[in-house]
């Protein structure tokens, strides 16, 4: 490598340690929020509800965390392939199924009768959905159109 390059491979690697590590606190997060869902005996108290809104928040905040590094790491890779049809497919279909992850948790307040909980989980979600188009999706997008006028080349939309 030369001296003037910059090498981005440890701090890359050290983001992909970060979304291992949200990636399973997502996940323990939407276990214990399931378990105190089904376990607890008075899930509609306020104090139930609270806690458990807390917790599904928070699964909320860390999906989107994971989505948006896992996106943030394409600005320090030098060799970017053109955005083909089936690599735009794929990046819609990565921001669409990080954006759905916060459906089973309304539905299932929504089967536990908890409508009010689910509602405002609903509304947290459609922020996070706002959030994901502002800073993955588009800058993404931008990035993408940026990165092939930089480097002389007009990206095919070919599979």
């Amino acid at each position: 490598m030369a001296a003037d390059e910059k090498d981005y491979s440890d701090y890359i690697k050290h983001m992909s340690s970060f979304n291992s590590v949200a990636s399973v606190f997502a996940g323990f997060t939407f276990t214990i929020l399931t378990l105190l869902l089904t376990q607890l005996p008075d899930p509609s108290s306020i104090m139930s509800q609270l806690t458990l809104f807390f917790l599904a928040v928070l699964f909320d905040l860390l999906a989107f965390l994971v989505s948006w590094n896992s996106i943030n790491n394409i600005y320090f890779c030098r060799n970017v392939p053109p955005l083909t049809k089936r690599l735009a497919m794929f990046n819609w279909l990565s921001v669409l199924s990080y954006s759905l992850l916060g459906v089973p948790i309304v539905l299932m307040f929504l089967l536990w009768n908890l409508i009010y909980l689910a509602l405002a989980l609903a509304v947290v979600w459609a922020l996070f959905i706002i959030a994901t188009f502002i800073f993955t999706w588009k800058p993404l997008m931008d990035f993408r159109k940026t990165r092939a006028y930089i480097l002389g080349r007009v990206e095919k939309k070919e599979i």
